[in-house]
């Protein structure tokens, strides 16, 4: 009869303090890794836990038992993630051998969320927590409150929550306050708007601890401050195309409440006048792209050339077809239908030119690949 003794690490300390990856069976192993854990972290527990589950195995063993030992890790992401992460551990480890059953030791009633993973697998004999005392007087009970404020696992238990109750709740109770102040129906003493401002500021600050918003939003910036200096003009001219965009609805949206026409009329009349300034951003960009080409001293790309030419043809198109769909609802009259079919024609034209004339520089450029192979 041969039993397991099981360490599991659900939230994978020894993972992300010590670089260790699970599954490991074995005294040898399991050792080391309990030595790595405890060095680069003396007060983890999952390293205590694992030196539990040593000693365990150590005490079975002097009675004559046969046993083995093994540490199973999963993920910081505690939940589906890391439970899927330890089933396909525990897949590895009972097929390596044949356990009768399991003692499961673990640092806390966390890691005990796998039972049903282990019990699907093979029976349990018990289950035995290794818990680290402290010496509770009030200067360890101050050093280990700040120390559990910088674990990122309690943070995301109790900040979050919290910070949200009170950012929701003084935000809430600051616009009604400022509202009813306003339209003069009652006057708000200044100690409520304070008391108000300290709940909103904790839970903002609770919030940005949870979420960690300060680490987040730097490396937007980095982010942003590096694709700045690669892309070169290229970061000017997004900027750039959204101006032009944004300009395009402002421009485009009066269309639909200050020219008298019927409100479908309306509507495609704002399509076709906003479908050029969509247009219109998407060439600068273009052309933007394109001096950043030359700049960079790499004039040969054709790429360019064909996208601004389809979406000319597609901006006739789309144009015309808004036109001349006016005219088929009776909106415009036949010469502005004649106009739409021209500027039809023309993006048609323009499709048909430049799928030529792509054709025929892909065949030219393979032939004469093929050219180059012959006289090799």
């Amino acid at each position: 009869m041969v039993t397991l003794v099981l360490n599991i690490d659900r939230d994978n300390d020894f993972g992300e303090k010590s670089d260790i990856k699970g599954p490991l069976i074995g005294y040898s192993q399991c050792y080391s890794a309990a030595v790595k854990l405890i060095t680069a972290d003396p007060e983890d527990s999952d390293a205590n836990a694992l030196f539990g589950a040593l000693k365990h195995y150590e005490g079975l063993q002097s009675r004559g038992e046969d046993v083995d030992i093994a540490l199973v890790t999963g993920d910081d992401d505690v939940g589906e993630k890391s439970d899927e992460i330890i089933s396909k551990q525990l897949d590895t480890v009972f097929s390596n051998n044949k356990y009768d059953d399991c003692i499961l030791i673990s640092d806390g009633a966390e890691d005990d969320y796998v039972i049903p993973l282990i019990l699907s697998r093979t029976k349990i004999r018990y289950v035995k927590h290794i818990i680290v005392r402290h010496n509770q007087n009030i200067e360890s009970l101050f050093y280990y409150v700040v120390k559990n404020m910088k674990d990122k696992k309690l943070i995301k238990k109790i900040f979050i929550p919290i910070g949200l109750i009170l950012l929701v709740y003084g935000v809430a109770v600051l616009s009604f306050v400022a509202f009813f102040d306003l339209t003069g129906r009652i006057t708000t003493s200044p100690s409520l708007y304070a008391l108000t401002l300290v709940i909103v500021a904790l839970g903002a600050y609770f919030t940005e601890r949870g979420f960690d918003i300060r680490t987040k939003m730097s490396k937007v910036l980095n982010d942003v401050k590096a694709y700045s200096e690669e892309a070169r003009v290229m970061f000017i001219s997004t900027i750039v195309s959204i101006g032009i965009f944004l300009v395009g609805i402002s421009s485009s949206y009066p269309i639909l409440y200050e020219v008298k026409m019927l409100p479908l009329d309306r509507v495609l009349f704002f399509l076709q006048v906003f479908s050029l300034w969509v247009y219109s951003a998407v060439v600068s960009r273009a052309l933007f792209k394109i001096a950043d080409i030359y700049i960079g001293g790499n004039p040969k790309s054709d790429t360019l050339f064909y996208a601004v030419s389809f979406s000319l043809s597609a901006e006739f198109l789309i144009f015309g077809i808004m036109g001349y769909l006016r005219y088929s609802l009776k909106y415009v009259g036949f010469n502005q239908a004649l106009e739409s079919i021209i500027i039809i024609i023309f993006g048609i034209a323009i499709a048909l030119i430049t799928a030529a004339v792509h054709r025929k520089r892909t065949s030219f450029v393979g032939l004469g690949n093929l050219t180059t192979r012959d006289n090799q």
